[in-house]
């Protein structure tokens, strides 16, 4: 056996992680196969002598080890000794040592108890405490000059501007301004120190009591003494995110140890924690306290929720339209646990806290949160209470109007959304600020994004059916402008008219240009969610929190047709005889190609065209439009451009079945019909006969 121990801890002082786990489980048949205690004193010898080494490697080793020979093992004075280790390698210079010391003190906490509780504890808050703050810097940061703030104290001794005459001992402002304005920012220091960098071994600290307070169970309870609950709220808001993180999922774990009385005690207090954490910046600090607050609120009883409600009701609500997934679903499962079918009744009779806090985090600085805001404004508009929401609409329309102004294009469009929906549900609360909607929605019918542009002339439906013949009119006079933009296009191929194609910009021109460097190369970077140029100040020129603020690209003729065309599908839907007027031309649209995005005009075409054809009636349809559409539709399909071909294929099928086999067979010539055939983009027809059986 001595040969086996010897390789095992061999393994376990490997330099790659795999080849440590391979050794850990080879460890773990050694304490099984131990016959007598010798066996055992030599894999206790063997951990211990890993756990003296200076290599990290050795020591994250022998602490995997030690947890096994806790879990599986009752070994003389070991667990005293690991305790002891445990602690002097709490601040080791390498975070995963410091990592696996915390998921051995859970191990220790979970056999011993309280004694293992009273023998850390104090070491383990000493070292949160002691690396709270930053080497150098206070419970605000740096000095007043080096991050640019300057105190009434520093008016007198504030150094001059370079190139002026010193001026000690008497006040000067202007002095003290220059220098502030002067001062050079050192990488490292104040305000160029990075958000995550310096904090030591605070995060694995807290991660090691974490493990201490699950490990032990309810019976730590009276170990959390108010200093260590006051440790822990201001660690909830530590300006370091993984502080934060760790914070909230030991406050779960807190919760779990107090449940009853003691944390009814602490309540209030604490859900006020939870809820700034729901609204953290942070994607990881939200996910911690949505599990803090579904533990939180499980310990305190269904029967005493509601004194928390209030608080925490708002930012529940509105995790679960965040854009991280993680957050969403677990944010809509605790939902489900926590509300049942009173979710509805709770924002209502909640409703003032609600809708503040929706409105507050309208105006965050994370555009992922505008965006989940708009679309918690529009659920409350359409699913809460009317009478209880009433009141609010106003304030909440104003938000909504600042933020379909956003420089974010994702805000952008939950916005536009939103205000349709909120004009659908509270028409006669919305002619306040209706010309303005009317405004900004003819504006994205125009926008750079192909989402904002479609969910434009949804909303714009969506006025036409909550104000009639008064909306229609509006929409038609703005359609006739819009709808022949894409004849203004400019071709975008001169550079390569030696090609021959079979139409101005066709296949061969488009791919040169698309491999063209000079189209790819020292172009301006854009942020995710915004097409304002990355670094740029040119949005905080622009915008004034009244006014649109602008893109930070000029819009293209065809985008204005691209809305138009999605405008008339809307149309179709709510006033047919409006939209008759425009399926000539939109038709005729469909056999432009002479620029480089012609292409995607098309896609929007065949991929609206099919319910189109439902609202203005199949019978009026295949009477006057079918054969408008069919020599284009066809000839997209071998236009080049994938997802236009897609979208033919998927529009002819559509449209066959919508109008039947036969009949649609029938408008077709023989390249049409063999293309019908052939064509892997046009699916068969559901439970009919194909078209060979048809024709013949």
């Amino acid at each position: 056996m001595t040969a086996q121990v010897d390789e095992c801890l061999l393994g376990l002082k490997a330099e790659k992680h795999l080849d440590r786990e391979r050794a850990l489980r080879k460890f773990q048949e050694l304490i099984t196969q131990a016959g007598t205690s010798a066996d055992r004193d030599v894999l206790v010898d063997g951990v211990k002598s890993l756990l003296t080494s200076s290599t990290w490697e050795h020591k994250i080793g022998g602490l995997m080890a030690a947890k096994v020979l806790v879990d599986k093992c009752d070994v003389a004075c070991f667990d005293d000794l690991m305790v002891a280790e445990s602690l002097r390698l709490l601040e080791d210079d390498e975070v995963r040592v410091r990592l696996a010391v915390g998921q051995l003190l859970r191990a220790l906490a979970g056999k011993h108890g309280l004694s293992v509780v009273e023998a850390c504890q104090e070491t383990l808050l000493g070292s949160i405490t002691n690396h709270f703050d930053r080497e150098g810097e206070g419970a605000r940061g740096d000095s007043a000059f080096s991050s640019g703030y300057i105190t009434p104290s520093a008016y007198g001794t504030a150094a001059a501007a370079p190139g002026s005459p010193a001026r000690s001992g008497s006040p000067n402002l202007l002095a003290a301004l220059l220098h502030s304005s002067y001062q050079p920012l050192v990488p490292g220091v104040g305000q160029m120190r990075h958000g995550t960098e310096g904090w030591k071994c605070l995060e694995t600290s807290m991660k090691a009591y974490q493990q201490l307070v699950e490990g032990t169970g309810p019976a730590v309870a009276p170990y959390i003494t108010e200093e260590v609950q006051d440790l822990l709220h201001r660690s909830m808001h530590h300006p370091n995110r993984f502080v934060r993180e760790t914070a909230h999922f030991t406050a779960a774990s807190m919760c779990e140890a107090l449940a009853g009385p003691r944390l009814l005690g602490i309540g209030q207090e604490l859900a006020e924690r939870l809820a700034d954490g729901l609204s953290d910046n942070w994607s990881q600090v939200r996910y911690a306290a949505c599990v803090a607050t579904r533990t939180f609120l499980k310990c305190v009883g269904q029967e005493e929720q509601h004194r928390f409600l209030p608080t925490l009701t708002g930012p529940m609500c509105l995790n679960r339209y965040y854009i991280a997934e993680g957050v969403r679903l677990y944010a809509q499962e605790t939902w489900r646990r926590m509300m049942g079918d009173s979710g509805r009744a709770t924002v209502a009779k909640y409703i003032n806290q609600v809708v503040f806090y929706y409105i507050s985090q309208s105006k965050a600085s994370n555009h992922a949160v505008r965006e989940a805001s708009c679309a918690v404004m529009a659920e409350l508009a359409e699913k809460v209470d009317r009478q209880a929401v009433s009141p609010h609409v106003p304030d909440l329309l104003r938000a909504l109007l600042l933020c379909f102004k956003d420089s974010s294009w994702p805000v952008r469009d939950a916005a536009c959304t939103a205000c349709g929906r909120c004009v659908l549900s509270y028409p006669e609360e919305t002619r306040e600020v209706l010309d303005s909607l009317y405004s900004l929605w003819f504006d994205h019918l125009w926008d750079n994004i192909p989402t904002v542009r479609e969910n434009s002339a949804s909303a714009l439906a969506n006025t036409i059916r909550a104000y009639g013949e008064e909306a229609t009119t509006k929409v038609v006079s703005v359609l006739r402008e819009l709808l022949p933009q894409a004849y203004q296009q400019p071709a975008e191929s001169q550079k390569y008219s030696e090609l021959e194609n079979t139409t101005t910009f066709g296949v061969a021109a488009r791919r040169k240009r698309d491999n063209d460097p000079a189209v790819h190369s020292n172009q301006d970077m854009f942020s995710c969610g915004s097409l304002s140029a990355r670094f740029s100040t040119e949005r905080l020129v622009r915008s004034d929190g009244c006014n649109d603020y602008g893109f930070a690209r000029a819009k293209e003729p065809w985008e204005g047709s691209d809305g138009a065309i999605h405008m008339v599908k809307e149309l179709a839907a709510v006033a047919p005889a409006a939209a008759a007027e425009f399926i000539p031309q939109v038709a005729d649209l469909a056999r432009l190609a002479s620029f480089q995005h012609a292409y995607n005009m098309h896609e929007s075409i065949w991929r609206g065209l099919p319910g189109l054809a439902a609202s203005l009636g199949v019978k009026a349809f295949k009477g006057q439009y079918l054969e408008l559409f069919l020599p284009p539709l066809f000839a997209d399909l071998r236009c080049g451009h994938q997802l236009a071909e897609a979208e033919a294929g998927k529009c002819i099928s559509a449209l066959r079945d919508l109008v039947g086999p036969r009949i649609f067979a029938g408008r077709l010539d023989e390249q049409q019909r063999a293309a019908m055939e052939s064509d892997p983009n046009i699916l068969p027809p559901k439970g009919q006969p194909g078209l060979e059986a048809v024709m013949h």
